[in-house]
């Protein structure tokens, strides 16, 4: 190797490239000299010193004069030549986009929107995964629950009996405390504000147990059986911002027992990570008060949780294992409640396991989101990544001289590849700002805005910036790794001789195009699905003619025998009734025997008037007979029932309560006591009692509606001045369930779009470069005469089949998804055939030939001319 010639010829390149002035080139000769004698000293060849020299200081440094003043050893100039060549390959980045708008814009929008839908999707996970983790005590508090075996299926729940605490408590020196909660309603009285509250009875380490700091008063003060602390939302409903601490507060329990309470501490405001809260704290004692005939001592009372406070975990093994004498104290006393096993769950885990437990003090409300927003969010970035792929395969046909220049000169394939790699990364990071700020101003609100969960992000929070970096690097790294090997390996003969051709049969660009065209269709089809699914679900029958009646709770027989008088006399009322419970609103659990197998129900007491005032249709038997009270031993079931006890003639059949057997006189009709999320239950209806009336019901003439109801709140105005009225319309006793239909319908259908435009403007920029680089083939063709159709057929036929192949994979893969994922919301999803599909494809196809005609009419309506210019 003639080492001067190579030496010089390096230098020449950056005189040619004009990138420094003469004193940076000498400057630049001096340091590689010494370097490349310091490694020939080393034992290095001519050739091997001067390829090694080269390639440690970089291949195109731009330093200014000052700052090779400064260079003691070639260590330093490595340093100074490595931040340069990352600022040359930013300024290359840029004018890389700025000759290639198009190509540039479709990278960077696709990748943003992903990136944003991403940060959207961190911040539910954040939130998620930090509910019920301000509590300091989060690793040693434990749930006691219960699995209880009904018909060979195992029912998990997280009451326990009664006794329990005090008895775990008292036989393991391990557990530092316990805390039992009971639930209870009442009304709360203070001055003229008067208003039903749900109450928690709790043992005095409540506080303790959890991590809610008071802001007025102490915690210590739950000790007291005639103080209460209340939430902050709370105190602002009754006292408005002043310090409540000393006000007195009137609980009334039931109609004949009432009891003052001193307000005697405040919690700050919770955080919105919970799941665990309370209104009203009182001691756990107040409720022998209310409820003299609650035994705590009584194996077959239960109360609503039993935590215990276990400072080392290793001893929760111990107290485990030792669960089974309670079981059996258990058993023996409450044959309908025998407990098969236990399982003591950690207040950390709580959340994400309430939604199997049924009677939990939590509750998980995103089970379906925690699966799906990670699954759109991670295929928004892999269709995003795929675009750039594409694209960038096909557009880097633009750079070839450069890359073979760069060759030329001394690069290798590994510094080609770190440069297309980090000219990625730098162009990722642009889409990543854009993508954060889309996620801040645009996603995030909008989200919040139709969800109502109260989503946040914050730039201080260092895990938000741990998960963009990590999100930055993978992104630029999956979409330009490719490219990056693909384009760096052609040699430096085949660019000059222009024989490298890109993307017209590459396999991989054209199978990474088939997965965003099946990406696509799969979020389509489940943006149709739910779509076509929440107007099933809209038009859906409850069971019974929820429109026109109207319900009122009624706190004694007393109270309900006075309005029932005077509602009676309203010409407007059709149909009025009494009950012990009311449909969506109130029922009991029962468990009736059959032949030693044992079947949770749910049990609705209700007078001979209910199923007619509530529009139940009874389908076999009769009803109960309004004029005497033989039918206290008569029981009503639903179907359901009827097919679970594999009976066919019900009529007659007899089921055992409590011991007493029950004559089925009876079959009403399949009815939704809850809302299309839940599953139906099986049910019994019995007499119920004038005593135990709670309910009063009616039906008012279609159209005078409004009228009964205010009707019913004067009449109860003036009869109960003192007790807030407690009633509405049934139709509305589901709450926001039907709000939530349409906010699933318009957000699958955003993403839809989503899904659409990024797969359109790949396509798009695809096809576009594709014909770029074929517009000289294209004015040939003209020129001999060609017509459109045969133009037209040159550009779409490779794509044409391509995504005929696609769908005909991505068709029975998005049914299928798509299925999947209605079916883990609702139990009885809208029956789906190929329609949904069709629908789905439909519209994909359309965007897809839309796209390639654009490009048609394009090379169509261009002057052959122009393009035989074309170099």
């Amino acid at each position: 190797m003639d080492l001067e010639k190579s030496i010089q010829k390096w230098l020449k390149t950056f005189r040619k490239q004009r990138a420094f002035d003469e004193g940076n080139i000498q400057e630049m000769e001096v340091h590689l000299r010494d370097h490349i004698e310091d490694l020939i000293a080393e034992g290095f060849g001519e050739s091997e010193a001067f390829e090694k020299a080269i390639g440690e200081f970089g291949e195109v440094p731009v330093v200014a004069r000052e700052e090779y003043s400064n260079i003691k050893r070639k260590t330093s100039l490595k340093s100074i030549l490595f931040t340069t060549m990352l600022n040359n390959y930013f300024k290359t980045t840029l004018r890389s986009m700025m000759k290639n708008p198009l190509s540039s814009f479709i990278n960077v929008f696709g990748l943003a929107v992903a990136i944003g839908v991403c940060t959207v999707v961190y911040a539910f996970i954040d939130f998620d995964y930090s509910i019920d983790r301000h509590h300091t005590n989060e690793n040693e508090i434990y749930l006691a629950t219960f699995f209880i075996d009904r018909d060979g299926k195992e029912d998990h729940y997280g009451l326990s009996p009664a006794p329990l605490g005090s008895m775990l408590e008292q036989d393991f020196s391990t557990i530092k405390s316990v805390c039992r909660i009971k639930r209870g309603e009442a009304i709360v009285k203070y001055d003229d504000k008067v208003f039903n509250e749900s109450i928690r009875l709790v043992d005095p380490s409540f506080l303790e147990f959890f991590t809610f700091p008071l802001k007025w008063g102490e915690s210590a003060s739950l000790k007291d059986v005639n103080s209460v602390i209340l939430s902050e939302f709370m105190s602002k409903k009754y006292f408005g911002d002043t310090n409540p601490i000393g006000q007195q507060l009137l609980i009334k329990f039931t109609e004949t027992k009432s009891k003052t309470f001193t307000v005697s501490g405040v919690a700050e405001k919770f955080p919105r990570t919970r799941a665990v809260t309370f209104d009203f704290l009182i001691n756990l004692e107040n409720y022998d008060y209310f409820n003299s005939s609650f035994d705590f001592s009584d194996w077959s009372e239960f109360v609503a949780a039993t935590l215990i406070f276990v400072p080392n975990p290793e001893d929760i093994k111990e107290i485990s294992s030792g669960m089974q004498k309670y079981i059996t104290l258990q058993n023996e006393k409450e044959r309908d409640w025998a407990i098969s096993s236990s399982e003591l769950i950690k207040l950390k885990d709580l959340h994400f396991r309430s939604r199997d437990i049924q009677k939990d003090i939590s509750h998980d409300n995103f089970y379906e989101a925690r699966v799906i927003l990670p699954i759109i969010g991670i295929f928004l970035i892999v269709l995003a990544c795929f675009n750039y792929i594409n694209i960038a395969v096909v557009s880097a046909a633009k750079r070839l001289k450069e890359i073979g220049i760069r060759k030329v000169i001394g690069a290798n394939r590994s510094k080609v590849i770190s440069q297309f790699l980090t000219e990625n990364i730098i162009l990722t990071l642009f889409a990543l700002i854009i993508g954060v700020l889309l996620a801040f101003t645009v996603m995030l609100p909008w989200f919040n805005g139709i969800s109502s969960i109260g989503l946040s992000l914050s730039i201080s929070d260092y895990k938000l910036w741990f998960f963009l970096t990590g999100l930055l690097v993978f992104t630029g790294v999956v979409s330009g790794i490719y490219p990056a090997f693909y384009i760096s390996k052609f040699p430096v003969v085949s660019i000059f001789k222009g024989s490298v051709r890109f993307g017209k049969k590459n396999l991989l660009t054209k199978v990474f195009l088939a997965f965003q065209i099946i990406l696509s269709c799969v979020g389509i089809t489940v943006a149709v699905m739910f779509t076509q699914n929440s107007s099933y679900q809209n038009q859906r029958g409850w069971g019974y003619d929820q429109r026109g009646a109207m319900y009122l709770f009624v706190s004694n027989e007393s109270g309900f025998r006075q309005l029932q008088a005077i509602l009676s006399q309203d010409p407007d009322i059709t149909h009025l009734s009494g009950s012990s419970h009311h449909l969506g609103n109130s029922r009991g659990l029962q468990v009736v025997w059959d032949e030693n197998r044992e079947y949770e129900v749910s049990e609705l007491a209700v007078d001979a008037n209910y199923f007619e005032t509530m529009g139940l249709s009874i389908i076999e038997g009769s009803g109960f007979d309004a004029g005497t009270n033989t039918d206290q031993r008569s029981i009503i079931i639903n179907e359901l029932l009827v097919e679970n006890l594999e009976i066919d003639t019900p009529i007659g059949y007899q089921l055992k309560i409590d011991s007493v057997n029950y004559t089925i006189v009876g079959v009403v009709k399949n009815f939704h006591f809850n809302n299309f999320y839940y599953e139906n239950e099986p049910s019994i209806f019995t007499k119920a009692k004038g005593e135990n009336y709670r309910f009063l019901t009616v039906r008012s003439l279609a159209g005078k509606e409004e009228k009964v109801y205010q009707n019913m709140r004067k009449q109860w105005a003036e009869l109960f001045p003192e007790t807030p009225f407690r009633g509405g319309y049934q139709e509305d006793i589901w709450g926001t369930f039907y709000e939530e239909l349409d906010i699933q319908r318009v957000f699958t259908r955003n993403i839809a779009y989503i899904f659409i435009i990024l797969t359109g403007l790949g396509l798009y920029g695809l096809v576009s470069l594709n014909v770029a680089g074929r517009i000289r083939e294209f004015s040939v063709r003209k020129t001999l005469g060609a017509g459109a159709k045969h133009i037209a057929y040159g550009i779409i036929k490779q794509y044409i089949l391509l995504a005929t192949v696609a769908l005909l994979f991505g068709a029975p893969i998005s049914y299928v998804l798509a299925k999947a994922n209605l079916d883990m919301m609702y139990p009885d999803p809208r029956p789906f055939g190929v329609d949904s599909v069709f629908i789905a494809v439909t519209i994909l196809c359309s965007v897809l030939i839309s796209v390639m005609l654009m490009q048609v009419r394009r090379v169509t309506k261009s002057n052959p001319v122009e393009g035989l210019k074309t170099e």
